[in-house]
């Protein structure tokens, strides 16, 4: 039901962890599926993709991507740095989803990133840390990435990363055990 994520340095001695929503195979629609995708922790000033999605059985014209205080919906164009769409899945399902790219600020310290969808009443979270610039990388940061829900059989990306002063050969990405 939930998959556990974790990216660890032993050398450095840090982690960071991913948590990740498993739902049964969802041929009928019923419940549909939130994603967001963004950083675990990232520089001030550095900017990162950020992504918002919905799988369910109609586009989703009300699904919104916010961030400290800021709104990306559907209807979002490319002069705002984000982008809308849909496409149909192999089940007969469509995925929504808004997409775009984000630059951290000294005022994101914590920022809390909200995937909503008003016509289905679901949302999913995801939250990055924003740490000072870091050019010396006296403190390393780890970054992980995985998808916040998932059907059973299903597949995605997951990623694991350091960023420090040396190549980090322990690097670890754990899940389940």
């Amino acid at each position: 039901r939930y998959s556990v994520l974790r990216c660890s340095s032993p050398y450095y001695r840090r982690y960071a962890s991913a948590y990740t929503r498993v739902y049964s195979n969802n041929t009928n629609h019923t419940y549909p599926m939130m994603h967001i995708r963004a950083p675990s922790s990232i520089d001030y000033g550095d900017s990162s993709s950020i992504s918002c999605a919905i799988t369910a059985d109609n586009v989703d014209r009300t699904l919104q991507l916010n961030w400290n205080n800021r709104t990306a919906n559907y209807n979002a164009t490319y002069g705002t740095g984000f982008y809308s769409s849909y496409y149909k899945n192999w089940n007969g399902s469509v995925t929504t989803f808004i997409s775009g790219y984000v630059r951290f600020n000294s005022s994101d310290r914590y920022s809390v990133l909200r995937c909503h969808s008003p016509y289905y009443r679901r949302y999913a979270s995801a939250y990055t840390r924003v740490y000072s610039n870091n050019t010396n990388h006296t403190d390393p940061m780890m970054h992980t990435r995985a998808p916040s829900s998932i059907g059973y059989g299903d597949s995605s990306s997951i990623s694991c990363a350091i960023t420090a002063d040396k190549v980090d050969r322990t690097l670890q990405l754990n899940w389940n055990n």
